[in-house]
């Protein structure tokens, strides 16, 4: 099979369903294959095992929230230089956890404050 001809992936980790459309609508427009999850375990579970996952935009777990699987811990481990863009509710809510030079982006958002941080996020190099 010739992997050159897919495309890339991207996953959105968003409990909102229309934030979660919005931000993945973006990713599509880029050229990105997307799978939308509600929760980080659902992300986990949503990537097809041996994908290798290219491009992540995840809310951050909510308090309470099972955090297996948060960040797409195997698959960053598959593709360290995965990019990615964490979303807050609050400018001063806990990302320690968030993954080495991710994008932080404050909720609420504009598309194009969103299309700002998908390009900060494809330009870092890891």
């Amino acid at each position: 099979m010739n992997t050159e001809s897919l495309p890339p992936i991207a996953v959105v980790i968003e409990p909102r369903a229309t934030l979660a459309d919005t931000v993945a609508d973006a990713l599509r427009k880029r050229g990105y294959e997307v799978y939308v999850a509600s929760t980080h375990s659902g992300g986990a579970k949503a990537v097809i095992a041996d994908a290798q996952v290219d491009f992540l935009i995840a809310a951050v777990p909510a308090p309470g929230e099972d955090r297996s699987g948060a960040y797409l811990a195997d698959a960053r481990a598959r593709n360290t230089a995965l990019k990615t863009v964490v979303m807050l509710s609050d400018p001063l809510e806990d990302a320690t956890d968030a993954p080495l030079g991710a994008i932080k982006l404050v909720k609420p958002f504009t598309v194009n404050i969103l299309e700002e941080a998908i390009e900060q996020a494809i330009n870092i190099v890891l």
